[in-house]
C-alpha cells in the first residue's frame, strides 16, 4: 500500500514569509535600542555617499546617506518601525469599532441596523485615500492624526463582515436552542457568535493590513502624514524621489521594503483564508 504523504501544517514558503516580517517587526521595534540616534543631526559633509556594496561606498554607512548626511540604513530602520506601528494600531481601532458596530446592527433588527449600515455605505462611498487628505489638511499631520484615519477609513469593511456573519449565525440551530432554553443576548454574543466570527475576522484584518500599510506610505509620501525629523518609509521614498539619478537607492530600497512587507502580508492573509474558512476547504 502507497503510504499518503501528509502536507506541511504551513507551507515553507510562507513559513519563510512568516519568518521574514517576524524579523522585520523584531529589528525595526528594537530600533531605538539598537542604533540611539538623533533623527535631526545632519552632516552635510557626508551627504549622498554610496551604499557600502557599491564601487566607491563608505564602508561605515551599509545603505550610504541620504541629502542631509544622515545614515540612511539607521532611518530604514526607524522608517519601518514607524509604518508598521501606525498601521498596526489603526488596524486595532478599525476592527475594535467596526466589530462592535457589526455587533450592534447584526444582534438588533430595525433603525439601529438600518442607521449603522447607512453610515458604512457612506463610508465606502468616498476613497480612503480623499479622506485621509481631508482630514490631514484640517486636523493637521502627525502619527496620531494618521492613526484615526487608519481608524475612521477602515472599520466599514470590519461592520459590514460582522453583520453578514451574525445574520448567518442567527438562524442556526444552536442560536435558536440557546434562545430557547432563556439565553440572553450578551450570553450568546460572547458564548456563540464571537467565537464563530474570530476567523473571518482575523483573515480580513491580515488582509486589510496591507492596504492601511500603503495608506500611510501615500500620505507620508504626499507630506500629510509623518513630518520630518521623523521618518517613515512613505517619507523616505518622498525624500528620496529628487535624487532618482545619481542616488536612486534613497527611493527604490524603501519602496521594495513597501512591497515585501504588502506582499508577504497579503500572502499570509490569503493562505489563512483557505486554511480557516470551512468553504474554501476541499477534502482530500
Amino acid at each position: 500500500m502507497n503510504k499518503i504523504k501528509k502536507q506541511p501544517v504551513i507551507p515553507r514558503f510562507i513559513l519563510f514569509l512568516i519568518l521574514v516580517l517576524l524579523a522585520i517587526m523584531i529589528v525595526s521595534s528594537m530600533a531605538s535600542v539598537l542604533f540611539p540616534i538623533d533623527l535631526g543631526q545632519t552632516s552635510l559633509t557626508e551627504r549622498l555617499l554610496k551604499p557600502a556594496f557599491m564601487e566607491g561606498g563608505n564602508p561605515g554607512h551599509l545603505l550610504g546617506t541620504d541629502h542631509l548626511g544622515r545614515d540612511f540604513a539607521i532611518r530604514l530602520v526607524y522608517g519601518t518601525r514607524n509604518t508598521l506601528m501606525i498601521a498596526g494600531t489603526g488596524l486595532l481601532i478599525a476592527m475594535t469599532v467596526g466589530t462592535a458596530l457589526g455587533v450592534a446592527a447584526g444582534m438588533n433588527k430595525g433603525f439601529l441596523d438600518s442607521f449603522i449600515m447607512f453610515l458604512v455605505d457612506v463610508r465606502l462611498s468616498v476613497p480612503s485615500t480623499i479622506i485621509g487628505i481631508v482630514c490631514a489638511s484640517i486636523f493637521g499631520s502627525g502619527k496620531m492624526t494618521i492613526v484615526l484615519i487608519i481608524g475612521f477609513t477602515g472599520f466599514a469593511s470590519f461592520a459590514r463582515l460582522v453583520r453578514g456573519q451574525i445574520l448567518q449565525l442567527r438562524e442556526s440551530n444552536f442560536i435558536e436552542c440557546s434562545q430557547a432554553l432563556g439565553a440572553s443576548k450578551v450570553r450568546i454574543l460572547f458564548e456563540h457568535v464571537l467565537i464563530n466570527i474570530a476567523s473571518p475576522l482575523i483573515i480580513n484584518g491580515t488582509m486589510r493590513l496591507s492596504s492601511f500599510i500603503l495608506l500611510e506610505s501615500s500620505l507620508s509620501f504626499l507630506g500629510l502624514g509623518i513630518q520630518p525629523p521623523d521618518v517613515s518609509l512613505g517619507v523616505m521614498v518622498s525624500a528620496g524621489r529628487d535624487y532618482l539619478i545619481n542616488a536612486w537607492w534613497l527611493t527604490i530600497v524603501p519602496s521594495m521594503i513597501i512591497v515585501v512587507i504588502v506582499l508577504s502580508v497579503s500572502l499570509i492573509g490569503d493562505w489563512l483564508r483557505d486554511k480557516l474558512d470551512p468553504k474554501l476547504q476541499t477534502n482530500s
